[in-house]
């Protein structure tokens, strides 16, 4: 991921949160002793058996996702892997009036850019950096019209569900050979960090006067404006343009394709649900009441004509990498997490055998008998990262963010709730649910490492009797964004669904597992920190 600046700035605003938490970031928290008649509470930690391995990811669903991914991205670990965007588009409005030989002008691709903004100068100048991008390298873009046809509804649901795609789909479709009009290319592209200004040219003064100023965008003008006045301007009055199923039917939407041109390329997030995002008709029609004898009297107006991307949409991602399931038995040396069509890490905690055969492991079965004599002050997952397998320069990782999640019930951990983690941000993901999440620290021999708190999670596990099921550990662009994303004929399966945070997440890192083979201060630790109430004096 590009360098994020300030770092001083990024986390200063947390200083009072830190300060907050300051005493729960320690190993334990200390429990005062003669609370209760003539018993003293006694605090410990003790650590418990951890299975952690690696799972495969089946394609994943890429409709009705928050976002879009875009471009080609060669990860140092992982190789490089292709994000391309399939989108429906309908107009603003239906049965449009475009007047007398009315004559498209230019046409207007808009895309915006995830940004924020760092300062603004006294003459209104503003600075902006680029979020959501990852790698610094141009790409080929072109943009080309679609002609496969994108179902709204699923008929295997009797269309009452909304069609899935998958990431998969340039295996199953393969939209390269349904493209029909090619709409712009740029060999050469590379998102820009600089305000865009729109200016118009005074004619008393002879120069341009700044209109508007716009936060970083692709903005640009598409060649071939006869296609469009074909397309659109010279349907006035036909069915194709009355309803938003003829429509698409009629225009099927548009495909972004990236193609490789330098060895690491590029990949960012684009937001097409953005009010901005659009492609726009500007054109001119005659004025039916022009006057010719009134000098104020034009003969020729303005009008615009949007095509908007809130519709059916869905990445494709492709990648020549070869992922596998890991070892459920023993545990892996390494955990790989890799978002999009990748892998992921599984942990089974209180992992061991089943003696009695109650379908509880004998380790689970000893912690759950502490319930009337633990108190569960604090439990921790562990988790470092295996410095001779991850690529280090130019702080590649230092803003990885792992999600943690219940693969069984496919939701997040109680833990993340903002009852116990009231931390979230959501304008910076990356400084968002760090009490429960953690963020990637130093830790001793220069292996960083990942705390987990799943102190509520052990609690609802020894006090309420809650199933101890299997967690998910992905990589996540976005913490915040725990929707979830199907997996391909996976309802049989361990894992069914994928967070939306990590389908959108083109970089990977590898994590060290739980194999005996793993040193032992590098392996998955999972601690709880408990005060013993039946101690006596």
């Amino acid at each position: 991921m590009k360098k994020i600046l300030n770092v001083f700035k990024r986390y200063s605003i947390f200083i009072l949160l830190i300060c907050a938490f300051i005493s729960c970031d320690k190993d334990y928290n200390t429990i005062g002793t003669n609370i209760i008649g003539n018993k003293d509470f006694a605090t410990d930690s003790a650590r418990f058996p951890v299975l952690a391995y690696t799972k495969k990811v089946k394609p994943v669903q890429t409709t009705g996702l928050s976002s879009n991914l875009l471009g080609v991205f060669n990860d140092p670990e992982y190789g490089p892997s292709t994000a391309n965007i399939v989108s429906q588009m309908v107009p603003q409005s239906y049965n449009p009036t475009f007047g007398t030989q009315a004559t498209v002008d230019s046409v207007v691709l808009t895309l915006p850019y995830y940004s924020t903004l760092l300062e603004t100068d006294d003459d209104g100048n503003s600075t902006y950096q680029l979020d959501s991008l990852f790698g610094s390298d141009p790409i080929k873009l072109s943009l080309y019209q679609n002609t496969y046809y994108l179902r709204t509804l699923d008929p295997d649901s009797n269309f009452d569900e909304a069609q899935i795609y998958y990431s998969n789909a340039n295996e199953t479709i393969n939209f390269n050979n349904f493209t029909g009009q090619l709409l712009y290319e740029n060999g050469e592209f590379l998102p820009d960090p600089s305000e865009i200004y729109i200016t118009e040219l005074n004619e008393e003064t002879e120069e341009n006067d700044t209109l508007e100023r716009l936060s970083p965008r692709l903005k640009t003008l598409l060649p071939n404006k006869d296609f469009w006045q074909e397309l659109i301007i010279n349907q006035e009055g036909s069915p194709v343009l009355s309803n938003q199923d003829n429509f698409v039917n009629y225009f099927r939407g548009v495909y972004f394709k990236t193609e490789s041109v330098s060895n690491r390329g590029h990949q960012t997030l684009i937001n097409l649900s953005n009010t901005d995002a659009a492609i726009t008709l500007y054109y001119t029609y005659r004025n039916d009441n022009y006057d010719s004898s009134d000098e104020d009297s034009e003969e020729y107006l303005s009008s615009e004509y949007v095509l908007k991307f809130n519709t059916t949409r869905l990445n494709t991602i492709e990648s020549d990498t070869e992922y596998a399931d890991g070892n459920t038995t023993d545990g892996d040396e390494n955990l790989y997490l890799k978002g999009g069509e990748g892998s992921m890490g599984v942990i089974d905690l209180f992992y061991g055998q089943d003696d009695d055969g109650d379908g509880l492991s004998d380790v689970l079965n000893e912690f759950q008998n502490k319930k009337n004599k633990w108190l569960i002050n604090e439990a921790q997952l562990i988790i470092y990262e295996d410095p001779n397998k991850v690529y280090t320069a130019d702080d590649y990782h230092t803003y990885d963010r792992i999600y943690i999640y219940d693969v069984k019930n496919n939701m997040p951990l109680v833990d993340y709730v903002d009852g116990y983690d009231p931390s979230s941000n959501t304008s910076d993901p990356y400084n968002s649910k760090i009490y429960h999440l953690g963020q990637r620290t130093e830790s001793v021999g220069g292996a960083h490492q990942y705390k987990i708190r799943l102190t509520e999670h052990i609690k609802n596990i020894l006090l309420k009797d809650s199933t101890n099921t299997k967690l998910g550990v992905v990589l996540s662009t976005n913490v915040n964004n725990v929707s979830n994303a199907r997996l391909l004929n996976s309802d049989n399966d361990e894992i069914t669904t994928l967070p939306s945070g990590a389908v959108l997440e083109p970089k990977g890192t590898i994590l060290y597992g739980s194999n005996s083979n793993v040193p032992e201060n590098l392996r998955v630790k999972f601690e709880i920190y408990y005060t013993d109430t039946e101690t006596e004096n």
